[in-house]
């Protein structure tokens, strides 16, 4: 369901690490992994992971008990990912597929709960991608992610234009609101968002501080000074789109009618 092309390459991969640390490609790290599937029991659990990234998000949903089967569409993304699970204590219980963009690869009602952090603002098609995580979960299955989404009305609308004109990644923005109705029509029900832009907002300017103070020398030696002063710069105007409401990292939870 994912765009096609490259949209992590290594270099891009090095800088997200430094930012957030080994294993994750979006901000929070562990904490806000387990934020977004707090309250579920997912011990014994059969748990897709869409999106693994470079396999944070994967060893903690282990962790907690759950049996991952984590899907991605980029190929250098998986040695990043498997090396995060061989060093993890839960390694048998994580699988890790590569995956082609379209419908997801695995039979009607595969999985107890279906989790994504970060990686649906990829996909152009959300009606679609929600339509195939329905007919993959079970029914009373759980749908429990993050995904950066796009603050109310025109002013943030304009600001997230601005800055997805600036960026590397391919982003497909929508708002809180439109979230949840396609969720509703693809029929799931209990369908919940939580707004993080305060959480973020303060995070990524401390972020951007962190590059600028502690990491710029370090990743200028290993990406180049071109490639690290075009990503500060939209580092900066990432951080401002947040402090603005226009940029809200928010959590989806959804639930399959039983």
């Amino acid at each position: 369901m994912a765009g096609a092309g490259i949209q992590y390459p290594d270099h891009f991969i090095t800088r997200l690490q430094a930012v957030w640390g080994r294993g994750f490609l979006s901000p929070g790290g562990p904490e806000e992994v387990k934020r977004i599937v707090d309250g579920l029991d997912l011990a014994g659990k059969s748990l897709l992971d869409i999106g693994f990234g470079t396999g944070g998000p994967a060893a903690v949903l282990a962790s907690l008990g759950a049996q991952v089967t984590g899907t991605d569409i980029e190929p250098q993304l998986l040695p990043h990912a498997e090396a995060t699970r061989q060093a993890s204590d839960h390694r048998d219980q994580i699988t890790l597929i590569l995956t082609d963009p379209g419908p997801l690869p695995f039979e009607d009602a595969s999985f107890d709960v279906i989790f994504s952090k970060d990686s649906l603002i990829h996909v152009p098609d959300k009606a679609a991608m929600y339509g195939e995580i329905l007919r993959v979960l079970r029914p009373g299955g759980v749908f429990a992610a993050s995904d950066w989404l796009m603050g109310e009305g025109a002013e943030a609308a304009r600001v997230m234009a601005e800055f997805n004109a600036r960026g590397y990644l391919d982003f497909r923005m929508a708002t809180a609101s439109q979230t949840a109705d396609i969720l509703r029509e693809c029929g799931f029900e209990a369908v919940t968002t939580l707004d993080r832009n305060a959480w973020y907002a303060d995070l990524a300017a401390r972020e951007v501080k962190k590059v600028e103070e502690e990491l710029y020398d370090d990743l200028v030696r290993e990406v180049g000074t071109e490639i690290m002063q075009d990503w500060l710069q939209i580092r900066r105007h990432l951080a401002e789109a947040a402090r603005l409401g226009s940029l809200c990292p928010t959590h989806l939870r959804a639930v399959k009618p039983a």
